[in-house]
């Protein structure tokens, strides 16, 4: 579609990076794509998804469909939809995608087109006008769809999709002649608004506020009378100025906890607060629900007999960031005055920062009552995902391109986690390192995690429900599973593992207009039954650590993996149903499927891949949880990778500045001496380092410049955490085999062989390696690689 755009020069800085951002990540996309789709698939795609993590959509399907009169111009248009469970709703999307990384405007031409096609195509399914689709497509089956069901539709949502900004309002009395009763509502997700929904999605420094000396005012509150180890609770009055002015300073940042930002005030809610701040401002705190917030801190001092909040750290406003936002936009655009304007408070204080993450989502969900909230979204903090979290970081695997390597499969706990981490890279060679550590194609959403378990656990149909269902079943079953025991590494494994074979049968199946096995719009259920059938004839016991060691499948399993899908995708076609999408999700068709009195597979075959009782026993039962010395060994290396120029540096910068305590001269005093010699560094001076590093990045200190008051020559440092990690995945036989070689061979002295048999007992008991003897194994090892020996 050749839009007409306008592109006037831009001011907004992040709204400019977020289109770069966006460009790149549809072109990313669009050129690994098997299928080959196009870029405006890619984007309608990753746009549906993102809302469906939002909460915005859900059941969402790919339905590129459009038809031309004769004069060759389009008069109907769709690009998507998604299907309410229950039949209720439908939400169609239409998309305008141009393929540049600038800030573009649509025309009202562009609009209309818009709202017409995807108008026309609805008033035709209604209708029944569109019987003559390619009956194969999904288009078709949509519209069938549409048709059979017009009766019990209470309403329609038109999603107007772009990546350009769209200055125009959404129609408000959009009606179809002869289904007038259904409610048809338009959503305008442009940019801007697509950047906001982004915005509110990244983690963000916690926020202390100190009200009394910044904004000089103080909360009056009530304290809960009775006290406990785990909370304390406050019941206060904040004034709007107060809230307006916070929101004009921290912005969504005071949303983090909170599970949906302000997006724009078009709902019902957001007008309501918007009409009682500019008409009855008296009269807002009867009206208003109030806030829920939570800190991890308060102080407090009594003024006249009135305890006051003068303090809070790490304020976060979980239930009530409509109210704020309005109170803030609602003064900005229409000069409101918020002296009359106060609002309720009930601020929880969380002793126990482990408990915060635990309990917030919960306040969060009881609180929350003016919108639907994502799951997706409100889970980000749940402990196990944390815990998973921790397991990705931690995990190394081997680097198919080159086995003596070692890279991260990347779990993105919060949307955008990847690519903020990525951000923070000061250099592009830093970058470029981030990205060789943690490919982009070893990233993983949570949607991902859930699809890939799920598959192993015999659950194709709720995977076929949708990327937020099937989530939401696996972690309710995650969170019983691991209610007593922590996750392991080996839990981690089995989720790449799975990963990987899924990955490898969505390949086999084929791409489209390149010889598929069959309808691509049906690839992903095929794909999902076939694993999950594959598993059940194993009784699930594929050796997923077979396939995590290799990160891959070996040709003949890919064979039966095929056969398998072949299997399945004849099943699929045919059963009696008008969309095979909608059966799919169905659990009567998966036992419909295992109760086929044949199967695909070669038994045979697949009993070389499978693992022994013994085997799995092994690997489930003695798994060894190393999670704490693989992040300490990470996060010493982001202290000497920096180097010894820095800390000299910043050793005789602080001579001359004092912006260090002196126990934190202290620590760096020792981390300098400690880079130089290689020597041992304790837990106390990892944690400590870390910390002058934040606080250095807070007051905008340039390392460079502290690099070059050093007069000390750089040293080469090694990466402690890499090689820590290869040396994790080393069993004893392998030590037994190093030792053996480098005596046999005298490629190792004595002195080498001493410190490697020193090394294997320090992991053993998990005890702190220095950086010397790391580097003299790694060394020790490298001399062997000319007999096989490979880490």
């Amino acid at each position: 579609m050749n839009a007409t755009i306008s592109k006037a020069k831009n001011t907004d800085f992040e709204l400019e990076q977020f289109a770069n951002e966006l460009y790149h990540e549809i072109n990313s996309l669009a050129y690994s794509d098997d299928d080959g789709a196009s870029k405006e698939n890619k984007f309608t795609e990753y746009i549906m998804e993102f809302l469906g993590e939002a909460g915005e959509t859900e059941g969402i399907r790919l339905c590129p469909y459009f038809r031309e009169n004769k004069n060759e111009n389009i008069e109907i248009k769709i690009n998507g939809y998604a299907l309410e469970e229950g039949l209720e709703s439908v939400d169609l999307f239409i998309t305008h995608y141009e393929d540049i990384n600038e800030i573009y405007r649509l025309y009202t031409a562009d609009f209309e087109n818009l709202l017409k096609w995807s108008t026309k195509f609805l008033n035709g399914s209604l209708k029944g006008h569109l019987e003559d689709i390619e009956q194969s497509s999904e288009a078709y089956g949509l519209a069938r769809l549409i048709r059979d069901n017009k009766n019990g539709f209470i309403r329609v949502n038109i999603f107007i999709l772009s990546n350009g900004n769209i200055p125009f309002d959404a129609p408000k009395n959009t009606k179809i002649k002869g289904f007038e009763d259904i409610q048809i509502n338009v959503h305008i997700w442009d940019l801007e608004r697509l950047h906001r929904l982004s915005q509110s999605k990244y983690n963000r420094e916690p926020i202390e506020i100190n009200f009394k000396e910044t904004l000089g005012v103080t909360i009056p509150c009530l304290e809960m009378p009775s006290t406990n180890e785990l909370y304390e609770c406050y019941l206060a009055i904040i004034s709007g100025q107060t809230l307006a002015t916070l929101y004009k300073n921290y912005g969504t940042r005071l949303l983090e906890s909170n599970v949906r930002a302000f997006l724009q005030q078009t709902g019902k809610v957001n007008r309501g607060i918007r009409d009682t701040i500019k008409n009855d401002p008296h009269l807002f705190l009867p009206y208003n629900n109030g806030l829920a917030s939570t800190a991890i801190d308060v102080e407090t001092e009594l003024i006249n007999g009135q305890k006051v909040i003068t303090t809070v750290k790490d304020f976060q406003i979980v239930n009530g960031g409509q109210t704020t936002a309005s109170l803030f936009h609602t003064f900005k655009k229409f000069k409101a005055d918020l002296s009359e304007v106060f609002v309720q408070m009930k601020l929880t204080v969380i002793k126990d920062e482990d408990k915060k993450n635990e309990m917030v989502p919960y306040i969060s969900r009881y609180a929350n009552s003016q919108n639907k909230v994502s799951e997706l979204d409100l889970t980000s903090n749940n402990p196990f995902l944390q815990k998973l979290e921790e397991l990705s970081r931690t995990t190394y695997a081997i680097d198919l391109n080159d086995r003596s390597k070692q890279t991260i499969w990347y779990f993105e706990r919060v949307q955008g986690q990847y690519r903020e981490a990525l951000n923070k890279e000061p250099t592009k060679g830093k970058q470029d390192a981030f990205k060789l550590k943690y490919p982009t194609n070893q990233k993983l959403i949570k949607a991902d995690v859930a699809k890939a378990m799920n598959i192993f656990k015999l659950m194709p149909y709720h995977v076929s429900k949708g990327a937020q269902k099937n989530y939401n079943v696996f972690l309710a079953e995650a969170e019983k599973e691991y209610k007593k025991n922590k996750p392991t590494r080996v839990l981690w494994e089995d989720v790449v593992a799975n990963t990987i074979l899924f990955r490898t049968t969505d390949k086999l199946f084929g791409r489209k207009n390149q010889n598929p096995i069959g309808d691509t719009n049906i690839k992903s259920h095929t794909v999902a039954y076939t694993l999950s059938l594959l598993h059940k004839i194993t009784n699930n016991k594929i050796n997923l650590g077979k396939i995590w060691e290799n990160q891959c499948i070996d040709p003949e399993l890919e064979h039966e993996l095929k056969n398998g899908l072949v299997y399945v995708y004849k099943f699929f076609t045919s059963l009696n149903v008008l969309l095979i999408s909608e059966a799919a999700k169905a659990e009567k068709t998966w036992t419909l499927l295992v109760d086929q009195k044949e199967h695909p597979f070669d038994l045979g075959i697949l009993k070389k891949y499978c693992s022994s009782d013994s085997e799995l026993k092994k690997r489930y039962d003695n798994n060894i949880d190393n999670v704490a010395e693989s992040k300490r060994y990470n996060e010493l290396q982001k202290i000497v990778e920096l180097g010894i120029r820095f800390w000299d540096g910043l050793y005789t910068y602080n001579i001359r500045t004092k912006i260090l305590t002196k126990y934190e001269d202290n620590i760096v005093s020792n981390i300098r001496s400690k880079i130089k010699r290689s020597g041992n560094f304790t837990d106390s001076e990892i944690k400590n380092g870390i910390l002058i590093i934040e606080k250095l990045k807070k007051l905008n200190i340039n390392n460079d410049e502290l690099s070059a008051l050093s007069k000390v020559d750089e040293k080469i440092i090694i990466d402690p955490s890499t090689i820590y990690n290869r040396l994790l995945l080393i069993e004893t036989a392998k030590w037994n085999q190093i030792i053996a070689l480098g005596e046999q061979t005298g490629n190792l002295t004595f002195k080498e062989i001493s410190v490697i048999k020193t090394v294997i007992q320090k992991i053993k008991r998990k005890e702190n390696i220095d950086l010397n003897r790391l580097e003299i194994v790694d060394s020790a090892i490298k001399k062997l690689s000319k007999y096989g020996i490979k880490i």
